[in-house]
């Protein structure tokens, strides 16, 4: 299955950033005249087309959570994004519930696509808030919390990095960016795995505007490809946000991906570990895995390992197991 789609989790994701101070709109729920902002104007538009939409094939915008009635939800949904599209950006990554990778590091010469102003069409920079939805994942496979420090030294101790011991805040980098591709790929079956399927969860949750929308079309995907119940847990808990705004990150921001995760441990004899990294990593129309840091050529050694391979490899970081053994069975 392969969806095509566009943005946010919540309202206002999809709009990313012109510049380090400013959120430009690259798109605006909730706007339903077009003028840039959501208004009183909005208010008129649903209050002007209350009730059933009109038959099939009909547009019907003021329905912007798409039930087929105009009614109070839609009232609602507007409210909660009301104001411009363009809105200033909150420049204090390390205050706050959720902090930035970059608050331990950044690694910017390392590769290209890591710096804030290139987080476009949906990406979104590394936050601790992976890390809620790697424990989330734990704790739906009866496993305890760990902390950024443990899955640091994890990688280290599994040769995923590029350096053999830490220094710094290397530890608590590491194990963020480990928990984020863990949180973002192990929930995936084993049976059902496909490199596809990240492509097509993490476009849909980045660049599907209607956050109503986007968030249906995420979940069934989970319920299609993932564990038994695990949908069901991340919705009946409130989990759901967290999971969607680590599908969101981009892997390369901070420049983590080759400064400090670049691991050469071999996979399958084919490929190294910092190949398979760039599953998550998408093109730059955001329609195929494994891309590499232009986002328009393949990681082509990690095109020639084994799907089970894969899925293992990232399984691993899940369990705190064997990168090349058998994980979650």
């Amino acid at each position: 299955m392969k969806l095509q789609g566009a943005i946010p989790s919540v309202l206002l994701t999809c709009c990313m950033a012109a510049s380090p101070q400013t959120l430009r709109a690259e798109c605006c729920f909730g706007d339903i005249t077009g003028d840039g902002e959501v208004n009183v104007n909005e208010i008129l538009s649903i209050l002007m087309s209350w009730g059933p939409c009109p038959d099939q094939g009909q547009a019907c915008p003021s329905d912007v959570d798409q039930s087929g009635d105009v009614d109070v939800e839609d009232l609602l949904a507007v409210a909660a994004s009301w104001g411009p599209c363009e809105i200033a950006q909150d420049m204090e990554p390390c205050v706050g519930e959720f902090i930035e990778i970059t608050c331990w590091g950044t690694f910017h010469g390392s590769n290209n696509n890591s710096r804030y102003h290139e987080m476009v069409e949906g990406r979104t920079v590394i936050t601790t808030e992976a890390m809620v939805a790697y424990n989330n994942l734990r704790a739906f496979i009866d496993l305890p919390p760990v902390g950024y420090e443990e899955i640091g030294q994890w990688a280290f101790d599994q040769a995923l990095t590029n350096n053999s011991q830490a220094w710094g805040d290397d530890l608590k980098g590491v194990g963020l960016y480990y928990a984020m591709q863990g949180a973002k790929v192990g929930w995936i079956t084993d049976e059902a795995y496909d490199p596809q399927i990240l492509a097509d969860i993490q476009r849909t949750a980045r660049t599907e505007c209607n956050p109503i929308v986007m968030k249906s079309l995420v979940m069934d995907m989970v319920r299609s490809y993932g564990m038994e119940g695990y949908a069901d847990y991340l919705e009946d808990n409130g989990m759901d946000d967290a999971f969607i705004n680590t599908l969101k990150m981009e892997p390369h921001y901070a420049g983590w991906m080759h400064g400090r995760t670049h691991g050469f441990r071999s996979i399958e004899g084919v490929a190294i570990n910092h190949d398979l990294n760039h599953l998550t990593v998408l093109s730059w129309d955001q329609t195929e895995p494994f891309m590499n840091d232009t986002f328009d050529w393949p990681q082509w050694n990690a095109l020639l390992v084994s799907d089970s391979g894969v899925i293992e490899y990232f399984q691993s970081m899940v369990v705190l197991g064997d990168p090349v053994g058998l994980n979650m069975e």
